[in-house]
């Protein structure tokens, strides 16, 4: 057994497992951004123009804020089960090469 390698290959699989939750979390953070830059310009022009005080600028920075909550938590839970399935992914290529060596289930 090549420690070296283990981690190598531990890691290509890690980065894999990533890579599939990363397409699942992108439509959610795409279009949350964008929501979050429109609605910014949005309130820029509107204090530009007069329509809105400094103070109601901020509220409504503050509520934009808050309704973005949602998406970011559903975007949290993608980040929690991709760092989960990473890690299973890692064990599981440890477990093989480990069990393999041995010759016998050690892990």
């Amino acid at each position: 057994m090549n420690a070296k390698q283990l981690a190598t290959d531990m890691l290509k699989a890690a980065q894999s497992a990533l890579k599939a939750h990363t397409d699942d979390a992108h439509p959610y953070l795409q279009m949350e951004t964008r929501k979050l830059a429109e609605t910014a310009q949005l309130i820029a022009d509107d204090f530009a123009a007069g329509d809105i005080t400094p103070k109601q600028a901020k509220i409504l920075v503050k509520m934009q804020a808050d309704a973005s909550t949602s998406v970011l938590t559903a975007i949290d839970t993608i980040g929690r089960i991709a760092a989960q399935d990473a890690i299973n992914a890692a064990l599981k290529v440890l477990k093989t090469t480990v069990n393999t060596a041995a010759g016998i289930a050690l892990i």
